[in-house]
């Protein structure tokens, strides 16, 4: 509904009075009591004319008062001697014509006077939310009654007791408002008190609202509104809660030969404990009452004192009641088969613990439950045990080490069923620039030259090594011709394809698999299984016989095409060894030997020492006597051509009456 305004009234004038005593003259009545003071808010009457002006002017002899009022008397003594002249009948009209007119302009001065706001409720004026203001009281009482009429026949009353709340029905309440009675009082607001007081009121009226409190003209079920807060207060002390959980959904299979990786998870869902409160009932009571005054709906009641707080959440009660470890699967030692094991069950705890700091009484903390892989699923049972492993270091050679990496790759994972024999040379196939391997150094009898795959005899020795300490079965095997740097004596096996090749046996009961890598400078090569020893192995080796290299000479001329000078190394020698290798098994629990075996046999060859030998510059006199001595290196059978690097310095045999060493992982 449009709401109406009214204008500002301007201050009354001394016109007015003598307009109202003019009146009085004519009606005979007595004179008007002094003037009140002038207020700013009455009608500006200055713009009525009532009569219009003479086509002639009338002059009158100059007097005090030539105003408004002036002229209506003047008009009246001109009528009225017009009418002397004239005919008593027409003087008798005009007179009363007159005194209408007098009496209407009085009255329409009086009533300005008696209501500056011209019958209609001051600006910005509001009752149940309903801005009144420039309304009539009949407009009002209607603009007033349909918002109550949805109000408060509808809306519930919601009180909010820290978390608690309490609905109040409408129909239950009654609420009833006398409209008229609260319309007056709007009515009557800038128009009651002292003129300093009205004056406010008005001022107060353009620049913000003014609420009329509905409390008085309220009238509701009182008996109702107590029941039910009494009722609760009863029961407050008694309503506390503890916290409580669930799990929402259906319980998933987590058997490993059953489980479906797909299948939703549970949901964990706490429950927030509530605690007994207490609060005082009529303070309450009376933010309702002041609610419904306001005509709002929602009363929050802040003096709340607990009287007992519920049991904190006990995650760790929770997890160890819901969650389920995984298991890993077993293997059963009689058949030599696999036990399945099962998918764990769990949530995250410190994920759960910040919900639930940030939830609220009686609140729901919903937190998702997850799967739990077991760390050995099904077949990697087998695989569970590292039956030996090996690292190796390897050079700076580029080349070399992409060669110990494809190595590496072809053996990593490689799965040997129990009795199954593995084969170097058929896993890794001819190495070949197609393949990606590099040319790098390697032996070809005694000579040192790059050759496609070279050093790739660093991943056989290595995994040689791994297969002793497992105690699995040698089937060939053939040591280098030389001692090479990155591995003790007697550990190394040679390969070249074709022959030699470096073959072993799974002769455990269960399989094996092979896990290599290159990575930190080291060839790393682990052997897993399933270990059913009650022993450990470690290795060591003997030298039983060391071949010293002779010197050889060979001749040259003098300014030879060679370069060489006299005493010039051709060759440095190297010292052969005789090694014996031995498998020592301890007991895993008292760490006693329980034997010693021998393994194997290795000769590395000697290389003889060859220095260059010049002639001196020829003489006219005396011809040259060739040498008479020579010695001739002894005859060694090579061993098969290697494909690495030999060892650059000549080892140390240790002295006859020491234990040989024992190595267990050489690096």
């Amino acid at each position: 509904m449009a709401q109406g305004k009214f204008s500002n009234p301007r201050p009354p004038r001394d016109e007015d009075l003598k307009i109202e005593q003019a009146f009085r003259q004519v009606t005979g009545q007595a004179s008007a009591p002094p003037p009140p003071i002038p207020d700013p808010r009455e009608p500006d009457l200055e713009a009525f004319e009532l009569f219009p002006e003479a086509e002639e002017p009338y002059e009158e002899p100059e007097s005090e008062d030539d105003s408004f009022t002036g002229k209506v008397l003047d008009f009246c003594g001109k009528a009225m001697d017009f009418c002397s002249k004239n005919k008593k009948i027409v003087l008798a009209a005009v007179c009363a014509v007159a005194l209408i007119l007098i009496v209407g302009i009085t009255a329409v001065f009086f009533a300005g006077t008696s209501d500056p706001y011209g019958g209609k409720i001051l600006n910005n004026v509001l009752i149940a939310g309903v801005n009144v203001g420039g309304m009539t009281k009949n407009e009002a009482i209607s603009a007033v009654n349909q918002t109550v009429v949805q109000s408060y026949a509808k809306e519930y009353m919601v009180v909010d007791l820290d978390g608690t709340t309490l609905r109040l029905a409408p129909g239950d309440v009654n609420v009833k408002l006398d409209v008229k009675a609260a319309v007056n009082a709007a009515y009557d607001y800038g128009r009651t008190g002292t003129k300093a007081e009205q004056e406010k009121a008005y001022q107060a009226s353009l620049t913000g609202n003014h609420i009329i409190a509905l409390l008085p003209y309220l009238e509701l079920n009182e008996t109702y509104v107590r029941d039910v807060l009494e009722t609760y207060a009863e029961e407050a002390g008694s309503a506390l809660t503890q916290a409580s959980y669930t799990l929402e959904g259906e319980q998933p299979e987590l058997a490993t030969d059953q489980f479906d990786e797909d299948a939703p998870c549970q949901t964990l869902v706490i429950t927030m404990g509530t605690p007994g409160i207490s609060f005082d009932l009529d303070t309450v009571y009376n933010q309702i009452l002041d609610a419904y005054s306001l005509h709002e709906f929602l009363v929050t009641v802040e003096d709340i004192s607990p009287v007992s707080e519920p049991d904190p959440v006990d995650l760790d009660a929770i997890y160890a009641e819901i969650c389920i470890d995984p298991v890993d699967a077993t293997v059963d030692m009689q058949n030599y088969k696999t036990i399945p094991g099962s998918y764990g069950y769990r949530f995250d705890k410190e994920a759960a613990q910040t919900l639930v700091n940030k939830a609220g009484y009686g609140e729901e903390v919903r937190v998702p439950m997850e799967y739990v892989e077991p760390d050995i699923l099904d077949e990697d049972v087998f695989f569970r045990d590292v039956l030996g492993e090996c690292k190796t270091p390897h050079t700076n050679n580029e080349n070399r080490n992409t060669n110990l990496r494809l190595a590496c790759q072809a053996l990593n994972g490689l799965v040997l069923d129990p009795g199954e024999t593995f084969s170097f040379n058929d896993t890794l196939g001819q190495r070949t620039s197609a393949k990606g391997y590099k040319s790098a150094p390697a032996y070809s009898g005694n000579d040192l030259v790059d050759s496609i795959g070279g050093g790739i005899c660093q991943v056989s020795s290595t995994l040689y090594y791994c297969t002793l300490l497992s105690d699995l079965q040698t089937v060939s095997r053939i040591n280098h011709g030389f001692p090479v740097s990155y591995i003790d004596y007697g550990m190394d096996a040679t390969v070249s394809w074709g022959s030699p090749d470096f073959k072993f046996k799974n002769s455990s009961n269960f399989p094996i698999r092979i896990e290599a890598e290159v990575s930190d400078g080291y060839v790393k090569i682990k052997i897993l299984g399933t270990d059913q020893r009650d022993y450990y192995v470690k290795m060591e080796y003997q030298i039983t016989n060391t071949y010293t290299p002779d010197t050889e000479y060979v001749d040259f001329e003098y300014n030879n095409a060679e370069g060489y000078q006299d005493g010039d190394v051709i060759q440095k020698g190297t010292t052969g060894y005789y090694v014996k290798t031995y498998k020592l098994k301890y007991n895993k629990e008292t760490n006693a030997l329980i034997s010693r075996e021998f393994e194997a046999n290795s000769q590395y060859k000697t290389v003889n020492k060859i220095v260059a030998r010049v002639a001196a510059p020829e003489e006219t006199t005396q011809p040259t006597v060739a040498p008479t001595e020579a010695t001739t290196p002894p005859t060694i059978t090579d061993p098969p051509e290697s494909t690495d690097t030999p060892e650059t310095s000549e080892p140390t045999e240790p002295p006859a009456t020491e234990v040989p060493p024992v190595t267990e992982s050489p690096g």
